[in-house]
């Protein structure tokens, strides 16, 4: 009954606070985020901070300017080359036999599902329209949450813990410590996984005549960054565009490039985690598939924290 009761008051006063505070958390999830980004970029803040002795007003505000501008020319590339591909596509579909592809049964298909894709893409941004005054108002919250996080981080990186109960500060330290070190160590593998296949997609654009060559390599290797998306969104349509112009050679080489270049990224991917995480390429594969098979196409998001995991399990199976 004595354990029962201890147990009961540790839940009351230190579970159900940190419970409701995620559930603020949650729910305001522009200041949450601000909170987060503010203990993630104080790295930056505190760089400007020590090495070039700015104040501490000055070094948050170059590190807002640093991303602000960093975001905003990534945009201005992927916009002007989306302009740019635009006349291309168009002179690309012009020279598809429409006539004989409507004759194909799946040509209805594909029609009825394009539709029904178009009708979902206007309905959503008619939606985001609607929503926009809301938008702009969370992202005005989120700026003024980031500002003043990254501020108060200088002071103090764990400022915001000030909320939890006494006795569970210290594990969410260590848990935002460790977390930090596995986005560290996420960042760093995914710039090498960019940069290899920017590389492989810029030179075998190059091979095949391509017009730009690296702008496009760049677009489709960013694509590829992105989570539940990859190389294939582009590639593999490109394919199909060549063999419907019986260009089966040019089709069948970029097949290949593609299945190149997903075969190279995997098992760079699996080394560079192994090296990260100190833990066998095999390994790595088979909790990567693991992952995918347990949470799906969203298992690739948690891949970094179950490679720790992993590496945590099994130091502790030496000791015991």
């Amino acid at each position: 009954m004595i354990a029962l009761q201890i147990n009961k008051k540790e839940i009351i006063s230190q579970w159900i606070p940190i419970g409701i505070i995620i559930l603020i958390l949650f729910i305001a999830y522009p200041l949450a985020l601000a909170m987060l980004c503010g203990y993630f970029l104080h790295p930056i803040t505190n760089f400007f901070y020590k090495k070039f002795k700015f104040p501490i007003f000055l070094s948050v505000l170059f590190t807002e300017i640093l991303i602000l501008t960093g975001l905003l020319l990534l945009i201005f590339f992927i916009i002007q080359t989306l302009i740019d591909l635009i006349p291309l596509i168009h002179n690309h579909v012009v020279k598809l036999p429409v006539v004989e592809l409507k004759r194909l049964p799946i040509f209805s298909l594909f029609e009825e599902e394009f539709q029904t894709i178009v009708n979902k893409l206007m309905n959503d941004l008619l939606i985001y329209i609607t929503h926009l005054p809301s938008y702009f108002f969370e992202l005005f919250l989120f700026s003024m949450g980031l500002f003043l996080s990254l501020h108060e981080s200088l002071k103090n990186r764990f400022w915001f813990l000030v909320y939890f109960p006494k006795k569970t500060r210290f594990f969410w330290e260590r848990a935002l410590k460790k977390s930090s070190g596995v986005i560290n160590k996420f960042i760093t593998v995914e710039f090498k996984l960019f940069f290899l296949t920017f590389i492989l997609l810029a030179l075998g654009f190059t091979v095949l005549g391509l017009p730009q060559p690296f702008k496009y390599a760049f677009l489709v290797s960013l694509v590829d960054s992105i989570p539940f998306l990859g190389t294939g969104l582009i590639l593999v349509p490109l394919s199909i565009y060549f063999f419907l112009l019986n260009q089966h050679t040019v089709g069948i080489i970029i097949l290949l490039l593609y299945v190149f270049v997903q075969l190279t990224r995997h098992i760079v991917e699996s080394m560079l985690w192994s090296s990260s995480m100190h833990i066998k390429a095999v390994h790595v594969f088979f909790l990567s598939a693991a992952a995918i098979l347990i949470f799906g196409v969203i298992g690739i998001l948690f891949s970094p924290f179950i490679y720790l995991i992993a590496n945590r399990w099994i130091d502790f199976t030496k000791t015991s």
